[in-house]
This record gives C-alpha cells, structure tokens and sequence, in this order.
C-alpha cells in the first residue's frame, strides 16, 4: 500500500473505529489527525513518491478506478486540508459532540485526499460525493443539529454533481466514440476532440457542480445556513478545507480539459464572482449573529477566489490559488475566535455582546488580527492573492473588478463594524462575570494560525515562485488568457 492510499485509507479507519466505541476519543482522533499532517508534508515535499501514478481496481469500460497522481497542487492542497483537521479537533476539544465532529471531519479528510489525488475523474466524483454526505452528517450532528441546513447543503452539492457527472459521461462517451477506448482516466479524457457546440454546455455542468461548492454566485445560498449551524469548529473545516474541492476541480482538469468553453464563459463567471463578492460582503455586513458574520465573509472571499480563477489570465491565476490557501488559514482563525467564544457560554447574538475587550483582551487582539487579515491588510495573508486576483482580472474586465473591488472596501467596513460591536463600547449588562480569557491551548492555537497568517503574507514568494509547478497542468493558451488579457 503506497503512500496516497495511506492518506485516503487511515482516516476512514479511525473514523471506523470511532463509531464503535462509546468513548469521545480526543487523543484516538488528535494523533490520527497530526499523524495524516506528517504524511501530508512527506508527499508535498517528496515529489514522486507515489511513482507518479498507481493504480488498482482495474474494471473493463472504466479502466483502473483506483488511480493516484501525486500532482504539486493537489499534494498542497493536502497539507492545507492535514493542517486544518487537527486545528478544528483542537477547538471542539471540550464539545459534548466531539466523537461525531472528529468522525465526520476524518471521513471528508480521506475524501478530500481521493479527490486531490485521484487520476480517474470516476474516482474523483466518488469521493467528491462522499465528501457531501460526510459534510451533510457533520452539519446535522453538531451545532445547532439543524437537519434543514444539512439538506440544504446535501441538496445543492448531489444536484451540482450530478450536472458535473452528466458532464463527465458526456465527455467519456465522445472519447470512446472516437478512439474505441472507454476509460475515465483523467490522461486518457483528455485528449478527447470535443465540438465547440457541445464544449460549452460541457463545461457549464462542470462548472455547475464544481462551482457550488466553493461557493460561487448564485450558487452560494446553502453556505450561511450550512456554516452558521455546524459548530464553529467543525466550520473550520466545511469552509477552510471541503471549499477547495471545487477549485480544485476546475483547476485541475475543467478548464484544462474544454479550454475553449472556458475562455467563452470567463466573462460570466468573472462577473459571477465580483457579484458575489460584493453580495457576500452586504450579507456579512447585515448578518444576524457572529456566525453568520464569519460564513458570509468567507463567502465573499471565495467568490473572490472564483473571479481570479475565471479570469484564466496568469496573475490573476496564481492570486486565485493563492488567496484560496490563505482563505483556509484566516478563516480557521475567524472560526475558531467564534468556537471559542461560545465554548464560554456567548452564544453570537448581538444582543449578548458589547465591551467583551475589557474581559478577554487577548482573545479580542487575536480577533482584531484574524479581522485584519480578513481586511486584506498588507502583509498578513490575504493582502498578496486579493491584489494579484483583482490586478489580473482589471486587465480582462475592468469593470467587474471594479464591482469586486468594492466588495473588498465594504469587507473593511463590516469586519471593523463587527469589531466594534462585539468587542468595544460599554460592557454588556448580560456578560458573565466569571468570563475567561483565552487558555493556554487556545492562545497556542491561534499563534500557530497567527504565524501562517504573517509567513503568507510577509514572505508570498514562498508559494507564488512555485506556482508555475503547482499549476502546470494548465495548457499555455488557458495559463496566457487565451484572447482576452495579458
């Protein structure tokens, strides 16, 4: 058993396990979980170490289902999602719910590793639909346990990958039509001679069941009731990690597979993205409750993500990629500031909150942190991927990134209008007297998220001087902006 199938595998075998003991777990979990990072970083930082590609499960008409590519940006998007599983244990460590958390959270970790480094895009909507149910399962069992947020997300991702596998067939069925030779192989499909007529419809399923999960406009509605009722911890991970699928998946072979029907669509999903962001910044800025706050900023941030990555020019590109790695970073911070602060007994409303600075001023300094990297401000880590994102996509639709530009300007006003709120100003009558400041393993916590935030954003060159490798996948034609941009 090589590496990879190690990382799918061990996951699903704690989570296994969990299920059929009694006893929460923590440490079962946590060294599972930390263990999984090590694995992680040995496949980021060892190329080849799957041999490049293996494979298994060979069945005639679909070729070998269990295939793994040890490709750069899947094996970093791995150390992000290895990263962000054991921070999210971290912060549920005193929940009452933890076991279904920390079973639900290693089921979408083995699920996003199949997806990252799958080589037949079978497998890859395989584990994509296993990383709903899993995302479903944690939304219904933690938090507020709301099942209409659960069917709501379950609903919007199984429709959205059903278009994407109609999208898939389609494209399968065309290769063997053209070669004799039926395999879903991500190599093998892509050498498939698609007409223009059919590329573009092609790609709108993809992009349909794809998108949804970043989540793009106006395919975004499941992500603040799906945030807002997970607990915050399990958030981190729903929105951190699972988020990256979709990108992913259109980095990876979407776009590089119909770039034609991409460079026809990148007008309409530019401008689905600055919508998007602007509208995610308006719903944060009205949000009813601190969760709601922290799931609508992350969906502006994403749609952000989106922009750069339609925009199919170079710079933009690699800020896309760039402020997607970030996005996992700060929103783990600003999750975890939520998990934290109802582990005390705040439930988020605003009614209970006001002058909170005055009893927990070292959890309102990292709020203030994580709120600044939210911002955008220059060197922490969403500043570099936001800049190269809306300067590559001026130069292919300016007016749109104006429109997303906005969006940014109004994230400064909703990310301090919330500070205030909650942090400043008179003490709230309703605020525990016995209120505590952070704990030790909370303070440790957010240093870690803290230091990853600054490193992004002080050194960025450390991750955009590899991103010609990450992203290599790319024809030249998509990489340049094709037609349209520099």
């Amino acid at each position: 058993m090589n590496l990879g199938s190690i990382l799918i595998l061990l996951p699903w075998c704690a989570a296994l396990w969990l299920a059929t003991r009694k006893a929460d777990g923590q440490r079962f979990a946590m060294a599972i979980a930390l263990v999984e990072l090590v694995l992680a970083l040995i496949l980021r930082l060892a190329p080849g170490v799957l041999h490049n590609t293996s494979h298994a499960l060979f069945i005639p008409m679909l070729g070998a289902l269990w295939t793994l590519h040890d490709g750069a940006f899947g094996s970093t998007l791995a150390v992000l999602t290895a990263l962000l599983l054991p921070v999210s244990m971290a912060f549920a460590w005193r929940l009452s719910e933890f076991r279904a958390l920390a079973l639900s959270a290693l089921v979408m970790e083995g699920a996003l590793f199949g997806v990252f480094l799958a080589g037949n895009v079978l497998m890859f909507y395989i584990f994509y639909e296993i990383l709903a149910l899993a995302g479903a399962f944690l939304i219904l069992r933690t938090g507020h346990k709301s099942r209409a947020a659960a069917l709501q997300f379950l609903l919007y991702t199984v429709v959205g990958s059903l278009l994407f596998l109609v999208a898939l067939v389609v494209v399968y069925l065309l290769h063997g039509a053209q070669t004799g030779v039926y395999n879903f192989s991500i190599l093998t499909l892509s050498d498939t001679r698609i007409p223009a007529s059919a590329g573009l419809w092609i790609f709108l399923g993809m992009v349909a069941g794809l998108a949804v999960k970043m989540p793009l406009f106006p395919l975004h509605s499941w992500a603040g009731p799906s945030y807002g009722a997970a607990a915050p911890a399990g958030s981190i991970f729903l929105s951190g990690a699972a988020v990256t699928a979709g990108a992913y998946g259109l980095i990876h072979f979407a776009i590089p597979m119909l770039p034609q029907a991409a460079l026809h669509f990148a007008p309409a999903g530019i401008i689905l993205g600055a919508i998007g962001t602007l509208y995610g910044a308006f719903l944060a800025l009205n949000a009813d409750n601190l969760r709601h706050f922290a799931a609508y900023a992350s969906v502006s941030h994403m749609n952000l993500v989106a922009l750069g990555l339609f925009a199919l020019q170079a710079q933009a590109l690699y800020g896309s990629v760039f402020l997607l790695i970030a996005h996992g970073i700060v929103s783990a911070g600003l999750f975890g500031v939520v998990a934290v602060m109802e582990a005390r007994g705040l439930t988020g409303e605003w009614a209970g909150l006001g002058g909170l600075f005055r009893r927990a001023p070292r959890l309102g300094a990292w709020m203030l942190f994580f709120f600044l990297a939210g911002m955008g401000l220059p060197g922490l880590a969403n500043f570099p991927g936001e800049f190269l994102s809306l300067a590559g996509a001026f130069q292919v639709l300016p007016w749109a990134a104006a429109l997303a530009t906005l969006g940014i300007l109004a994230g400064v006003i909703y990310f301090l209008r919330i500070y205030e709120r909650v942090m400043l100003g008179p003490l709230n009558s309703a605020l525990a007297v016995a209120l505590t400041d952070l704990r030790q393993s909370e303070w440790l916590l957010f240093w870690v998220l803290g230091l990853l935030t600054l490193w992004m954003g002080l050194d960025p060159q450390a991750i955009l001087a590899h991103l010609g490798t990450l992203l290599s996948v790319h024809s030249s034609e998509v990489i340049s902006g094709g037609s349209h941009g520099v």
